[in-house]
């Protein structure tokens, strides 16, 4: 290709925190500097207004399809990641731009391409079906130099009415890690909203949409085959990928050094691992030693197995500044969870729940995800999920997700040789859920353990959200409503501003008040005082996994 210039690249999905895009766009900026990356909102599904009233607040038009598709256009080259969900839009944007430029050459990259890639080709020119960062180097050289680039690794392409599929490359080893690019946070990525002009992204849209959080992932990899997951394609590309991969404690650290410095109202780092504390422990060890030196504000980590939680391991990271964990439990129904192929049992869970308990004191309360309206699911089954809650100790907060099957998903087959449908998968599973009364007993038991007679009262007429049944709109938003408001005070307790609002809370930092609160008014934990003759503490006296 002659006169190669410019490469275009679009995240879309309704956020900022999307870190696997993060660290693709900014290694193509580090190969080709002539690169544009841009962030498209289809929604708004951060809104806790929509969520409250669970309800889409914002929708994409057709005016907003020609202007993105107008201005990806111009680039020799398209670039597209994003989530199976908004799939049917960006299906919709390479169509646009197909009548406007014939001539665009578009590749489809991310999770959905991963794991749905009989469905990106059909609408791009070149998929990438593994890891991107090394593949799309391999293929861009070739593509720019107008050499045969179909022979690229980790990439199907339609070529004269056939499709090449290429086998993939090797999943990227941890000393490749340490000499990725750190991710993106800059100033001359675009951003686009429905109803609006693509304009600069800010550190006020950070905040708007990550508070004062820094988003940041340190290992690749996951052990479980989770059902409903698209980590189920990675690892039947390679069964590798359920090792975890991470590059040098070291390297991270440098990475969130540089963020601050760019950004210094950063008040929160919050890790995105799949898997953080099935981590070594002594990467952990290291990685806790450096954190504590080099910086003084909170940590949270997401993606926690109940299998891996160990109070020594805790321990060490609630002394490093940790202060906030989110993990799965999924269900409190062992046929449901083995349904899903999750390995824990629910002792282990109720194990894990009891550990972080006793360090109750020193963070915001865990959050446990947990999967409702599970087409499969018996009245035996959902009533097992809330005797979980009920029973679990207190304080906790839920991320509550309806279920969306993922099309090329063990699960969806696992749904499909039951005469069940996949569809609807472009809802958004933070918003669409049934205004059952099981629901309804979900969101109070979160902020409220009802008397025992209340109790199995309301149990008995829980049923599965597929059972015809009576809904309460009124007392599914109220009950919604207390919740949001008692998780918002305890994030305000901690002056933990990764969730809440970010522009109160910068205002907030820029007098020295959350910096002032965390440090002289919260209780942090310290490691035991008593030592081994090793010098270790006694949380530490322990064998690996």
């Amino acid at each position: 290709m002659k006169n190669f210039s410019e490469v275009r690249l679009a995240c879309v999905e309704d956020g900022l925190d999307n870190v696997g895009f993060r660290k693709f766009s900014a290694y193509v900026k580090s190969i080709h500097p002539e690169t544009k990356v841009t962030y498209i909102f289809t929604g708004n599904s951060n809104s806790y207004t929509a969520r409250l009233f669970a309800k889409d607040s914002g929708f994409f038009t057709e005016n907003d399809i020609h202007k993105v598709a107008e201005f990806l256009a111009e680039g020799d080259l398209i670039g597209f990641s994003s989530m199976t969900q908004y799939s049917p839009t960006v299906h919709k944007i390479i169509a646009a731009i197909r009548k406007i430029n014939p001539n665009s050459y578009i590749v489809w990259g991310g999770i959905h391409a991963i794991i749905h890639p009989e469905d990106a080709i059909q609408h791009a020119d070149a998929v990438c079906t593994g890891e991107g960062e090394f593949a799309f180097k391999t293929f861009f050289e070739k593509f720019k130099d107008s050499k045969d680039y179909t022979t690229a690794p980790s990439f199907w392409f339609k070529k004269d009415g056939k499709i090449i599929k290429n086998r993939n490359l090797p999943l990227m080893k941890p000393i490749e890690m340490d000499d990725l690019p750190p991710l993106t946070y800059e100033d001359d990525e675009l951003i686009y909203r429905s109803g609006k002009d693509f304009k600069n992204i800010s550190s006020k849209d950070f905040m708007s949409f990550s508070g004062l959080a820094y988003n940041t992932v340190w290992s690749i990899g996951c052990p479980l085959h989770c059902t409903y997951c698209g980590n189920t394609k990675f690892i039947e590309y390679d069964n590798n990928y359920r090792r975890l991969r991470h590059s040098k404690p070291q390297t991270i650290i440098n990475e969130i050094k540089r963020a601050k410095s760019k950004h210094p109202h950063l008040s929160t780092v919050v890790f995105h691992d799949d898997s953080f504390l099935s981590l070594p422990f002594a990467q952990i060890q290291e990685f806790c030693k450096l954190y504590k030196k080099n910086f003084n504000i909170p940590f949270a980590i997401y993606g926690v197995i109940p299998t891996y939680v160990r109070e020594d391991k805790i321990a060490l990271l609630l002394d490093a500044g940790l202060n906030r964990i989110r993990m799965g439990i999924q269900s409190g129904s062992e046929n449901i969870l083995e349904f899903y192929k999750r390995p824990t049992k629910l002792h282990r869970i109720k194990e894990a729940t009891k550990i972080l308990n006793k360090f109750k004191k020193y963070m915001i309360p865990p959050t446990y995800d947990i999967i409702l309206e599970n087409p499969v699911e018996t009245p035996e089954d959902t009533r097992a999920t809330v005797d979980m809650l009920y029973e679990m100790p207190r304080p906790f907060t839920l991320n509550v997700y309806a279920l969306r099957v993922i099309p090329n998903t063990t699960m969806a087959s696992q749904l499909e040789e039951r005469g069940l449908k996949v569809s609807e998968i472009d809802k958004n599973y933070f918003i669409d859920y049934q205004r059952t009364l099981g629901n309804c007993v979900v969101f109070a038991l979160t902020f409220w353990k009802m008397p025992e007679w209340l109790y199995k009262f309301l149990r008995k007429r829980i049923y599965p959200v597929h059972t015809r049944q009576p809904h309460y709109p009124i007392l599914f938003m109220l009950c919604r409503a207390a919740y949001y408001i008692r998780r918002g005070l305890y994030h305000l307790h901690f002056m933990d501003f990764s969730v809440l609002p970010g522009k109160t809370g910068y205002y907030l930092w820029k007098f020295g008040i959350i910096s002032f609160w965390q440090r002289y008014i919260l209780k942090r934990y310290h490691l035991p005082k008593e030592k081994l003759p090793s010098g270790e503490s006694n949380y530490l006296k322990t064998t690996d996994n």
